[in-house]
């Protein structure tokens, strides 16, 4: 009998930062009745649904923990919720990455994600750095190991990227068919690969999804029968070569939020992919260990899975929206004026660190586990090793820090990936600009009369929301005063 083929099905778990930056907690959005916001609705139906996902066999129920076999990263911005108030979930993720480490040789299904779910082409090299340096970070601290792979925000790369991914010491990135040139005896296949991308010294395997099958389970009705699914994913599977991979990727959400039965739908699939013998069920870490890259990687320029002009959506009208009757004419003025944010809170503290710490740099690429992690010890030995023994410098390097967070936070992808900057997503950016803004006002002049005249002129397309002026005083003086 021909070797069996490998499957690889991954979940990408995010949600952006919802919470205030001033009380940490979320507003009620009306929208995701009868829960109180979108967090508690998505927590529900996906996440806690996946960790104890229902399938029937006849009489029998059997309960499984869908983490436990699928590849799967999970946004710190959305880790560091579920770790307070979705701990059922939370819990299920880290022992699904702990057992399928141990059926898997220590290749667990875990992958960071960058912290911030910035779009990393568009950030310069340190911020590109800093996302990538904290997520690994956030990663080692939930997990408790260094991750093998990273999921890049919306697939989204070019050379730089994957270089500074690469230097991290990240082994292996997930992209579609359609990002850049895949060379090599397989390339023409709907293997998953691995194919290896190299500059200079610096080198990364790239795993590949296919489109059609995870664009059925994301958009179509791919998740309508688990075990059609588990059929079509094994008969695809088997016309490859024998040991090679398919890979599926999608946004986690589809099981169970997107798709109201899709928790129990992929658990259904799984259960029948595992009864075969013709297939095995793997993760990315693991299929690398024990199989060389089968090909090469290039990549002409910068891609996206979700955007048919590279990563235009994410700082111009391109073209990409849901409502055609929509103008994206505010997306490039909206990307100034939160990058604008971002570049002065960098510039704060670029100014006013060196008085408190003397590698400023070097602490600021390690602070996010200070802002994390609550552990007296961990905060001891962090300023000690920078030479950071009075109570009151370290103090205001926690709140430069939170600065620069803040500023980072302003960038978050989803605020341009939509119609609207007034939608829940813009209003997320402007939440966190503002709390940048007010921080970096502790040590010099303010610039919020900048900003504002940055954001008199972009418009909403909704009239209620007026222009993004409005839009940011009206959420700054309500959640500021501690009112949601």
């Amino acid at each position: 009998m021909n070797e069996p083929r490998h499957i690889i099905i991954h979940g990408h778990f995010y949600q952006p930062p919802r919470e205030s930056p001033w009380t940490g907690l979320i507003s009620p959005e009306h929208g995701a009745a009868p829960f109180q916001n979108w967090n508690e609705r998505i927590l529900s139906e996906c996440y806690t649904a996946n960790a104890h996902a229902h399938t029937m066999q006849g009489p029998v129920v059997h309960v499984r923990n869908n983490y436990e076999s699928i590849s799967f990263d999970v946004g710190p911005t959305l880790a560091e919720w579920l770790q307070t108030h979705g701990k059922t979930a939370y819990r299920a993720m880290m022992r699904g990455d702990a057992l399928s480490a141990e059926a898997h040789g220590r290749h667990g299904n875990a992958i960071a994600q960058s912290y911030s779910h910035s779009i990393l082409p568009l950030l310069p090299p340190r911020d590109r750095e800093l996302q990538i340096v904290w997520g690994i970070d956030d990663f080692v601290f939930r997990f408790g190991h260094k991750p093998a792979g990273m999921w890049l925000p919306e697939c989204a790369a070019d050379e730089d990227t994957l270089a500074s991914v690469a230097a991290a010491g990240i082994q292996f990135v997930i992209l579609a068919t359609d990002q850049g040139n895949f060379k090599g005896p397989a390339a023409e296949s709907r293997g998953a690969g691995p194919f290896q991308w190299r500059s200079g010294d610096l080198s990364l395997a790239v795993f590949r999804f296919d489109r059609e099958l995870s664009n059925s389970v994301s958009f179509g009705d791919g998740l309508a029968d688990g075990a059609r699914l588990a059929e079509w994913i094994s008969s695809t599977a088997l016309q490859l070569e024998p040991d090679a991979a398919l890979m599926l990727a999608t946004d986690g959400e589809t099981f169970g939020h997107h798709n109201k039965q899709g928790a129990s739908e992929l658990a259904r699939a799984l259960k029948a992919l595992e009864e075969r013998d013709d297939v095995i069920i793997t993760n990315c870490e693991d299929y690398l260990a024990a199989h060389p890259v089968v090909g090469s990687f290039e990549i002409p320029s910068a891609t996206s899975w979700s955007c048919a002009h590279g990563v235009e959506r994410w700082r111009s009208n391109c073209g990409c929206r849901n409502d055609a009757h929509t103008s994206q004419e505010w997306r490039r003025p909206f990307r100034e004026a939160m990058d604008f944010v971002k570049y002065h809170a960098e510039a704060t503290y670029d100014r006013f660190a060196p008085a408190q710490v003397k590698d400023p740099g070097a602490i600021l690429r390690g602070a996010i586990r200070l802002l994390i992690d609550p552990n007296p010890a961990v905060h001891e030995e962090t300023f000690k090793r920078f030479g950071v023994t009075n109570e009151n410098n370290r103090e205001t390097l926690l709140r430069m820090f939170e600065m620069v967070r803040a500023g980072q936070a302003a960038l978050t992808s989803c605020a341009w990936f939509f119609d609207d900057f007034g939608g829940l997503e813009g209003r997320v950016a402007l939440r966190w600009a503002a709390r940048a803004v007010e921080l970096a006002a502790e040590h010099s002049a303010s610039v919020e009369n900048e900003l504002l005249e940055r954001l008199r002129g972009i418009n909403s397309n909704r009239r209620e929301n007026g222009d993004a002026a409005t839009l940011y005083l009206s959420l700054k003086t309500r959640e500021a005063r501690g009112r949601v």
